[in-house]
């Protein structure tokens, strides 16, 4: 227990990443941890590590040019649309691969798997726009929950926590936050109660708190997606069926923990709006209330989790809530070195540029920051998002925090960024994002469910994370 609880040097923390012939210059520069409390305590909030830094609010670690970051507007940046040839092109050769996967009864891809991986997808239920049927009780006497602003947020968090979310921010509504959302989509004024009309949500001035949260994607159950292909670019194809699951069941989950948050603040006596779509907003909106940073493949990649979160989902409210600072867990600076993702995008939409660039890939990419911008021609000519999930699977930041080291690796990324390419190199070696085999996509069938610790059941609380 002494040797459990003892402070670790940096020459044995070298040590144990097999560096411990480098220079004591190098050496130096990696963090002293002095037990391991101290890697999972955090002061600033409860659900972050100690080495995620809080920025100051509207400053992520990606530049930002409020003279450029404006609303999206799909008249001036429209989204491409396939035509209609590529996409008769792409369901021939799906079609192709799900009908001998059927026949054949491939591990993976067969007709059983297909049915599991229908099963939990896209289950809902979705929220109403002004939030699921609820209201004040009588016994309230009229008077709405009373409470600061931090107090509502901590309350918010340790409740979607519970319904099954993993991380949770706010922002507060004004004129940078407002260009996150689509031009028009909400318009603000001195009215009492939301309302909707064909085109845009009427809102009331005083419903100008955003609450934003996410639920994770199962990474093991992802795992199961990834599918050999040597045509392709770093040697990965569509999808396999068995770990599409974990993407639909996510977008469930997602959905449900939105229904349940904005039936609560209803029943609190408050208001709660939402768009109905996140395609457009869910990353901006994580990035500025400290959900993640921006990764590579241009998605929010967030610093327990990796990419293995489904989407920044929200609700505007008028219970006040205390905003969430952007953060810094040197993610920005590890996916410059590392490029997995890049590497495995079988359409390579994703750039491999060691830095972030101002210049879009395109119309549909909105300009005004400094980062990775995917090139979503490409991806969707290849019938991504819907048909590829490899980007998403093989982030390093995905891992469990399983045993010492993947701890110990976030907070030396967050903290010495001169590491961060042997990590990149490390996570290759380790044989991490490798496809399952045959025989792995049988056994999971057959998976001793007593002792497996990464299904999601319902009431069991989280195991491994």
């Amino acid at each position: 227990m002494n040797l459990f609880y003892s402070t670790m040097s940096r020459r044995q923390f070298m040590k144990g990443l097999g560096l411990a012939g480098v220079g004591t210059g190098v050496a130096s520069l990696a963090p002293q941890f002095h037990d391991l409390d101290e890697l999972a305590s955090n002061s600033s909030s409860a659900q972050r590590s100690w080495w995620v830094k809080e920025r100051e609010h509207y400053n992520p670690v990606n530049e930002i040019d409020w003279n450029l970051f404006k609303q999206y507007d799909k008249t001036k940046n429209p989204f491409y649309s396939r035509p209609q040839s590529v996409t008769d092109k792409v369901n021939a050769r799906d079609l192709e691969i799900q009908k001998e996967a059927f026949s054949k009864k491939v591990p993976g891809d067969s007709l059983r798997d297909y049915g599991f991986s229908q099963g939990s997808s896209f289950i809902g239920p979705q929220a109403p726009w002004d939030g699921p049927t609820a209201s004040l009780p009588a016994a309230a006497g009229g008077v709405a929950w009373q409470d600061s602003a931090e107090n509502n947020t901590r309350m918010m968090r340790a409740a979607i926590h519970a319904y099954g979310g993993v991380l949770t921010g706010a922002l507060e509504v004004n004129d940078k936050t407002l260009r996150i959302f689509p031009k028009d989509m909400f318009v603000f004024s001195n009215i009492d109660k939301a309302q909707q009309d064909k085109s845009t949500f009427q809102v009331p001035n005083k419903c100008k708190y955003i609450l934003t949260f996410t639920v994770k994607q199962n990474y093991i159950q992802s795992t199961y997606g990834l599918r050999a292909a040597d045509e392709y670019p770093g040697g990965y194809g569509t999808k396999m069926a068995l770990g599409n699951q974990a993407i639909g069941h996510a977008y469930s989950g997602n959905a449900q923990v939105g229904y349940a948050a904005m039936r609560m603040v209803k029943s609190m006596g408050y208001q709660t709006i939402y768009n109905g779509s996140y395609l457009s907003t869910n990353v901006g909106l994580g990035v500025f209330s400290g959900i993640g940073e921006q990764g590579r493949p241009a998605y929010v990649c967030t610093p327990d989790y990796g990419l293995m979160i489904r989407y920044t989902n929200y609700f505007l409210t008028d219970m006040p809530l205390a905003p969430t600072p952007p953060i810094d867990a040197g993610i920005l600076n590890f996916c410059k070195t590392c490029i997995r993702c890049g590497d495995g995008c079988p359409s390579q939409s994703i750039s491999k540029e060691a830095d972030t660039t101002w210049d879009a890939a395109g119309t549909w990419n909105r300009p005004g920051f400094k980062g990775w911008y995917i090139n979503w021609q490409t991806c969707i000519d290849f019938g991504s998002p819907g048909a590829c999930m490899n980007c998403l699977v093989m982030c390093p930041f995905n891992h469990p925090a399983e045993g010492v080291i993947h701890p110990i690796v976030r907070a030396v990324a967050a903290t010495t960024p001169m590491f961060d390419r042997f990590f990149g190199q490390a996570d290759r070696a380790f044989g991490y994002s490798r496809p399952r085999s045959e025989s792995e996509m049988q056994d999971w069938w057959d998976r001793d469910l007593k002792n497996c610790e990464f299904d999601t059941t319902l009431g069991a609380g989280k195991s491994a994370w």
